[in-house]
């Protein structure tokens, strides 16, 4: 089973692109918390596009909206926007399936 779920597995980045990657981190939590909830999905990607990250893949499973964020640097920004309450910004390497949102389910 382990092997099956390597999929999800994000690849290894350098100490410098997560540093590159902390100062996306700000900015990114600022305009999440600016939605007016509940959120949807079109509202998450436009709050990424509004920072210059275009590459935004998301999943509203209708409690909230799991997103996922190439930076052009390298590596992602990933995290949640639930209907209510604090909004989670991570950051790390892509998956092995590629991009940056891990899908759930089989």
């Amino acid at each position: 089973m382990a092997g099956n779920e390597t999929y999800r597995q994000r690849r290894k980045l350098t100490p410098e692109m997560l540093a590159q990657l902390d100062a996306h981190v700000g900015p990114a939590r600022k305009a999440l918390d600016a939605l007016t909830r509940p959120a949807n999905a079109d509202d998450v990607e436009t709050a990424f596009t509004a920072l210059s990250l275009n590459e935004v893949q998301t999943d509203d499973g209708g409690n909230g909206v799991r997103f996922g964020v190439t930076v052009p640097s390298g590596g992602c920004l990933y995290g949640y926007v639930p209907l209510t309450g604090p909004v989670t910004v991570e950051t790390g390497g892509s998956i092995m399936d590629g991009g940056c949102l891990e899908m759930f389910g089989h």
